[in-house]
């Protein structure tokens, strides 16, 4: 059985292409962040395989508000500030090329 943290576990709430709701899942693992979803029509949880930077963005918010309320601490919004900087300066070398 895995161990997790509280502070390691996030979940919101967004809309996909149809307007449809859609819940998420961030769970850290100490390598990586893992995210999950369902909706509210589909009881199975499903991987994300390949986030993309705007679930990583959302992510970031949300980490943002839990440690202005001191539920969280700064290291873990730097580490994903790192993350998101490093996937725009990727995606800025895709597009260039």
């Amino acid at each position: 059985m895995k161990v997790r943290l509280h502070s390691q576990q996030h979940e919101w709430r967004s809309r996909d292409e149809e307007n449809q709701v859609v819940i998420i899942r961030a769970e850290w693992d100490s390598l990586k962040w893992n995210f999950i979803y369902t909706t509210k029509k589909d009881p199975e949880w499903h991987d994300l395989t390949e986030p993309l930077l705007h679930h990583y963005e959302e992510l970031r918010e949300i980490l943002f508000n839990k440690y202005q309320r001191r539920r969280l601490p700064w290291r873990f919004v730097e580490e994903l500030d790192a993350h998101i900087a490093k996937m725009r300066s990727e995606e800025g070398m895709q597009e260039s090329e």
